[in-house]
């Protein structure tokens, strides 16, 4: 089980560095996302559990102090006038750099029915090795597209951008003929310390580099690039414009928040006007790759362990596709991904067999019908 850490002494009415030395500790026992909230303690989430990190509770006046002196006055009326907020944080301790991805909203909490609530999620500073992430052969081996659609999908949360900056950081580190722009909201792990062996990692930040995903698409494709990176592909336009640039030669590589790959496939047409479906089904069709489904599973000895579905597409099973129209595509790659064992239940199934999870969380992730 999970050891749970001293919780620190958070001094009534802290300052900037009390927050900072705070935060340090955060980092310390190893939490990830850290919640400062009207009339509760501080919870961070260590491993995938909710652990408290304080033993007093925050007051309102002081969440609205920390506001205004990390991010400026105004933003209490933004807050109060019915609006979130996403804002970056960094601050340098004996030269290690911290970075945190924030969102502040307004909330009822309790008793309050105008609390603030602020999530601060920790942005590691480099993603880890390609290696350390033990993929299964069938995703290392076909993870590099110079050509057509990758993506990578699950819940926030679940590890899809450190996947995916580990792949480009392992392909600029051996690959020197590779050009790899990425656009995303916001930049979260920074390559700094890869040993690029052709042309740096371009990173662009939606709102400040560039207006939108779509555009950030059409910019790279003005470049010349290898492989092209999308943070999220969650509407028609990105869709689209990811898809034309598989489709003329680029490597694209976007995320989504689904659960399967038959979800993923349909999730991608569904977001288009009904009458452009079957045009755009077939263009994903010719431009697609391979599909992974990533999930983080709490396991018995108080870690998380990645379970993955995934399915490369090949030249049979385009044919199959193609023979049949875009609306039995789910019960056809259902069926492929099970028969080929590389479905989310095939993978949590081993995980209770060799005694890493219980009955009752591969039921949770899995699903009773699936048993």
């Amino acid at each position: 089980m999970i050891s749970t850490p001293e919780p620190f002494k958070l001094e009534a009415n802290f300052g900037v560095h009390d927050l900072q030395a705070f935060l340090a500790y955060c980092g310390n026992v190893g939490s990830s996302d850290i919640v400062f909230q009207t009339g509760d303690v501080v919870w961070g989430e260590i491993r995938g559990r909710q652990v408290a990190l304080t033993e007093r509770t925050i007051k309102d006046g002081e969440i609205k102090a920390l506001l205004a002196v990390s991010f400026g006055s105004e933003l209490i009326g933004v807050i109060k006038g019915g609006n979130d907020a996403d804002r970056p944080y960094r601050f340098v301790i004996e030269r290690d750099m911290s970075r945190y991805r924030v969102n502040i909203a307004g909330a009822q909490i309790g008793d309050a029915e105008d609390g603030l609530s602020i999530t601060m999620r920790t942005i590691p500073e480099s993603p880890p090795s390609l290696d350390s992430l033990q993929l299964p052969a069938g995703i290392r081996e076909n993870l590099f597209q110079p050509r057509g659609l990758v993506l990578i999908c699950g819940p926030t949360g679940s590890g899809k951008t450190t996947l995916m900056s580990s792949f480009y950081a392992d392909v600029s580190e051996n690959n020197g003929d590779v050009k790899i722009l990425l656009y995303e909201d916001p930049i979260e792990f920074l390559f700094t310390k890869v040993r690029n062996r052709g042309p740096k990692i371009r990173q662009m930040q939606i709102g400040r580099h560039i207006p939108s995903f779509a555009r950030g698409i059409r910019n790279a494709m003005r470049c010349k690039p290898t492989l092209i990176g999308i943070g999220e592909a969650r509407d028609a336009e990105t869709i689209g414009a990811m898809v034309e640039a598989a489709l003329t030669g680029h490597g694209a590589y976007g995320t989504m928040h689904t659960e399967s790959v038959s979800e993923t496939i349909s999730r991608a047409i569904q977001v288009f006007p009904a009458d452009q479906h079957s045009a755009i089904a077939s263009k994903i069709l010719g431009s697609l790759r391979l599909i992974i489904v990533q999930i983080l599973v709490p396991t018995l000895d108080g870690n998380r362990v990645a379970v993955r579905e995934f399915l490369y597409f090949d030249s049979e099973i385009k044919r199959q596709m193609s023979d049949m129209p875009y609306t039995q595509w789910g019960a056809l790659l259902r069926k492929l991904v099970a028969d080929k064992k590389q479905d989310m239940t095939t993978g949590l199934r081993d995980l209770r067999d060799r005694g890493l999870i219980d009955e009752k969380a591969f039921r949770r992730y899995a699903g009773e019908s699936n048993e």
